[in-house]
């Protein structure tokens, strides 16, 4: 059995690292058939009995068990956010959804995993509760194609409507009002700004068939747009966008809708503002601090 077990060395609790008590537990349970193998060695036992160093029980290490099971939820969420190469804010109440339903008390939970569930969801449970990130939050999980389809309040689709009708209008407007800019300066600032634009990751080339039709394609979409107000615009890309199913979490919400963006070039636009906002500019604090622990 222990000839089995992996050549890992144990791992200390830090108290300024996150998650270093749960991964010193993981890794002591991992090892444990190779410490009680080592307890019996003659030379050590002699040491354990004079200096009377505490055994470790079965309840002891049942415990331990419990512990591990009920903490790799919040290990498991906080990789989400520090281990990504491009993370979004789009991800924290649906994660903080998880982690609720992960640290909800059942019948049957031991004495020690109930009050640690309550402790910890009591500190959770105060996080993000100004409505103002709270309302950001929740558009920015409206707009990642992955977690599109877990929200629980509806209403977020008309505050988005809402949103890019007077962001359309504005933009209108404003191209309207601009007739001082000269065509040249307007074509090196097009220039200069599709330099700047680098698609988010390794995206996918068009296919021959698309290379082939991509004039035809941009002017079928042109006459479309053109034809239907800015509301009947808003309409239909939310219900095209709301209909499509969402995108496996492996996926880079980013570079989707940077493939999308002849799709839904209203929503897109907006998307783009909260997909590619770093949270930790919005947000100062994340579920735990070093302390917490």
């Amino acid at each position: 059995m222990v000839q089995e077990l992996p050549r890992h060395s144990l791992i200390l609790d830090v108290r300024t690292r996150w998650n270093s008590l749960y991964l010193m537990m993981e890794r002591f349970t991992e090892q444990y058939p190779a410490i009680q193998a080592t307890t019996f060695d003659q030379r050590l036992r002699k040491n354990m009995e004079r200096d009377r160093l505490a055994r470790l029980t079965e309840e002891d290490f049942r415990k331990a068990e419990d512990f591990i099971s009920l903490m790799k939820g919040l290990y498991t969420s906080t990789l989400c956010v520090s281990s990504e190469k491009s993370p979004t804010c789009g991800q924290i109440l649906p994660i903080l959804k998880k982690l609720e339903a992960h640290l909800a008390v059942k019948d049957g939970d031991a004495v020690l995993v109930s009050n640690l569930k309550k402790q910890v969801w009591a500190n959770l449970s105060k996080r993000y509760q100004n409505d103002e990130i709270r309302a950001f939050l929740q558009l920015a999980s409206a707009l990642d194609p992955r977690f599109k389809h877990k929200l629980d309040d509806d209403t977020i689709w008309d505050q988005i409507q809402r949103k890019l009708i007077e962001q359309s209008t504005e933009e209108v407007c404003g191209a309207d009002g601009d007739t001082m800019q000269s065509e040249n300066e307007a074509n090196e600032e097009n220039e200069d700004e599709q330099e700047s634009q680098q698609p988010p990751g390794k995206l996918p080339k068009n296919t021959p068939l698309e290379e082939l039709f991509a004039e035809e394609e941009a002017q079928n979409i042109v006459s479309q747009q053109s034809s239907m107000s800015i509301k009947k615009r808003v309409e239909r890309e939310l219900q095209m966008y709301q209909e499509v199913p969402p995108i496996p979490m492996s996926d880079d919400p980013a570079a989707w809708w940077w493939n999308q963006q002849k799709t839904y070039p209203l929503l897109s636009d907006l998307a783009f503002s909260y997909i590619t906002y770093l949270m930790f500019k919005l947000i100062n604090i994340y579920f735990f601090c070093a302390n917490d622990h």
